[in-house]
């Protein structure tokens, strides 16, 4: 502590007078000295250079048995695929190659992603804790080539069917086919039934030309071609649905028993098409269906509701809106009621799409599906339970990579 600084000051005193003497005696001042101690305190004030923060400076005495950079968490990852020698990204960047072993990472979640050529990329995240050496072992899945068909007849415009789903009349190119095996049926009115078996391969195209045999005089059923001016209208017979008209196409149904049959198609915003078909054996009972827009009138009128646009990549998905069957895509449906609804597509060589949509009256709505070939629909990948900082960082890397991948 410094020394303190004294100050002085002079007090005046007088001398007493002393009474009955003849001489009075004057006063005469003496000097008296008080002192005043005034202290000094040095207070230390820590100022921020440059406006960065204060950073303490810690001692380690000798003989300490840590080593410094222990202060800072880290940890080790061990990164391992199956096939080797594939490409390892952590966190978007520090590009390597497996098997290969990251240290001195900082703790808490890192983003792995694995890439190989003619494989699909493995991406995954783990959590590194201090002094932790976890291991991802990444095995690898194949990438799966597709292969098609073209399939023609003779004569051509029959319809055809590959493993029971529609794929249009000849000639037609049928795309999206996993290897193996596939029946492939060919119907065409006034012919019979044409049936065969291909082997598709991988990553190649197979050409089939079928051959009608047309029906006999003895055959015992008939059939009805169908010519409609709305392309995608279902088509019902008795009751039982058969498919849907596509743009510029008859549509056959064969093998029909003979006698009256009930013809239905119906198409949303037109008025159902409905008439009593005739069926010969050996013959063919030719049907066009002209519909007509539907005229509301009164009450009927005011009723407002939506319509759907509904599309698929690639084309030709079937349609199930609130699991009710509505035509191929692309197809528009019409008075549909305001509100949620749950659409269901399905298209042959390809996994399942699901998805919702909400229509408002007076209002379109488009739908987009874009079908992944083979296998079940990839789930966006969810994690529970972490804690808000590791979403965060989460979500940063998932920003980082995008961002990297865009340039």
């Amino acid at each position: 502590m410094p020394t303190p600084t004294p100050s002085s000051t002079t007090v005046p005193t007088t001398s007493p007078t002393v009474q009955g003497s003849a001489t009075t005696a004057t006063p005469t001042p003496s000097p008296t000295t008080i002192t005043t101690v005034v202290v000094t305190v040095t207070v230390p004030v820590y100022r921020y250079p440059y406006g960065r923060a204060y950073s303490p400076v810690y001692y380690y005495p000798p003989g300490y048995g840590f080593p410094i950079t222990s202060y800072y968490p880290s940890g080790t990852l061990t990164v391992t695929s199956n096939p080797s020698e594939a490409i390892v990204l952590l966190d978007g960047t520090n590009s390597e190659t497996t098997p290969w072993v990251y240290t001195n990472l900082v703790t808490g979640y890192h983003t792995v992603e694995v890439d190989y050529p003619g494989y699909e990329a493995y991406v995954t995240n783990v959590y590194v804790d201090n002094g932790a050496s976890p291991e991802v072992d990444a095995e690898l899945t194949p990438l799966q080539t597709y292969g098609s068909a073209l399939i023609d007849s003779s004569p051509e415009g029959a319809g055809i069917f590959v493993d029971g789903n529609y794929e249009g009349t000849t000639p037609t190119t049928v795309g999206g086919l996993s290897p193996g095996l596939h029946q492939i049926e060919a119907h065409l009115a006034g012919y019979m039934v044409e049936t065969q078996m291909i082997t598709v391969a991988s990553g190649q195209g197979t050409n089939i030309n079928l051959a009608m045999t047309p029906y006999s005089t003895e055959t015992s059923e008939g059939s009805i071609e169908i010519t409609s001016n709305v392309p995608g209208a279902l088509v019902y017979l008795d009751g039982i649905y058969k498919g849907a008209i596509k743009s510029g196409n008859t549509f056959d149904v064969i093998a029909v028993s003979p006698g009256p049959h009930t013809l239905l198609l119906h198409s949303d915003g037109f008025t159902d098409f409905s008439q009593t078909v005739d069926v010969t054996g050996g013959q063919i009972s030719s049907v066009t269906a002209d519909l007509g827009p539907v005229s509301l009138q009164g009450p009927a009128a005011a009723t407002q509701t939506g319509s759907l646009v509904i599309t698929s990549s690639p084309a030709g998905g079937q349609v199930f809106l609130d699991n009710v069957f509505r035509g191929v895509a692309p197809v528009t449906i019409y008075d549909v009621a305001p509100g949620d609804h749950i659409i269901n597509m399905k298209l042959a060589g390809y996994s399942d799409w699901s998805g919702s949509a909400t229509v408002q009256s007076g209002q379109v709505a488009q739908v987009a599906a874009q079908f992944a070939p083979g296998g079940s629909p990839a789930a966006a990948p969810t994690r529970t339970g972490l804690p808000a900082e590791a979403a965060l960082s989460a979500v940063a890397v998932a920003a980082y990579i995008a961002a990297k991948r865009r340039r």
